[in-house]
């Protein structure tokens, strides 16, 4: 039996899918009842538990082939201390993969987990990978993924109000896009294969990188805008228009913080593509798919609240 963590998350729901059509026998754990559903109706079984239950958590493990790590979510907004956040969940799933002998772990990653500070909240996954490696007698696999292409679906908000593609980052800088769709793939072959021993890691790459400057080019294409522009907003800027959303100033120093990682090459993939740690969906792809329904859904919203 598989455990997956964060079942009705993005990637977690592929892995989900993903095992239940090899026919693979799987627990999925989530703190909803109803939001699991989809999986029980495949042939899952569920458990509900808070990420923070250890007891519950280590029930849950129990008799399991392996199970699927992560932290959820990437960041609360209204947090002022997410690090403690990160620990809370740690500090429960580390010692009840310990007491239910669990064998085998594949753990979602990011890449810039190779650092231990300067990456906003990327340090938390490289302390979840720190402490992993601490068990004893697992074979844990750490999947660094790259940048999420989800995180340009706030790009579709900035064109709508602002009418240009904006955000923090450098406009020239290759970023390591990655849809999660591919991403639970991944996880979900790792652990179909489980041919990992002792500690490991791996990359895993979109299939190609871009600069923000070529990802508004493709969005503009499909939006038929090709002056579509991409603007570097300030820090000040970043701050003010985070400010209104609700962000905590502890939260937008991390993502400030990141943002500065990624801009000046602090965070980075260590190798190279490859065919091995290279992944099939195209930004072209992904945004005919998933951003251009949601751009037409929200234009459509703002057309008829400005009308």
């Amino acid at each position: 039996m598989y455990v997956i963590i964060g079942a009705t998350g993005r990637t977690g729901s592929v892995v989900t899918n993903y095992l239940l059509e090899q026919g693979q026998s799987v627990r999925v754990i989530g703190r909803n009842a109803e939001r699991l559903k989809p999986f029980t109706s495949k042939g899952a079984d569920a458990f509900v538990a808070e990420p923070t239950d250890q007891v519950a958590l280590t029930e849950a493990f129990i008799g399991a082939k392996a199970v699927y790590v992560m932290l959820q979510p990437n960041y609360i907004a209204t947090s002022n201390n997410f690090r403690a956040h990160q620990d809370r969940i740690m500090n429960a799933i580390i010692p009840a993969l310990e007491k239910a002998q669990v064998k085998y772990v594949v753990s979602l990653s990011s890449w810039g987990a190779d650092k231990s500070e300067g990456t906003g909240p990327v340090v938390g996954l490289h302390q979840l990978e720190q402490r992993l490696n601490r068990i004893a007698d697992l074979n844990v696999l750490h999947l660094r993924a790259g940048y999420f292409m989800e995180n340009t679906l706030s790009l579709v908000d900035t064109i709508l109000t602002r009418g240009t593609a904006a955000g923090p980052f450098s406009p020239n800088v290759k970023f390591p896009f990655i849809a999660t769709h591919d991403i639970g793939l991944a996880v979900g072959e790792a652990l179909l294969k489980l041919d990992f021993q002792g500690k490991q890691v791996r990359e895993l790459h979109g299939s190609q990188d871009l600069t923000m400057h070529e990802v508004s080019a493709i969005i503009g294409k499909a939006i038929h805008n090709p002056a579509l522009a991409y603007i570097q907003d300030s820090k000040v800027k970043t701050r003010n228009d985070l400010l209104e959303l609700n962000f905590s100033e502890h939260i937008i120093k991390l993502i400030l913080e990141v943002a500065d990682a990624m801009n000046s090459g602090y965070i980075r993939m260590l190798k190279p593509h490859s065919e091995d740690n290279s992944a099939p969906i195209s930004f072209e792809m992904f945004v005919r798919e998933e951003w251009l329904p949601l751009y037409k859904l929200k234009k459509q919203l703002h057309l008829t609240i400005t009308s």
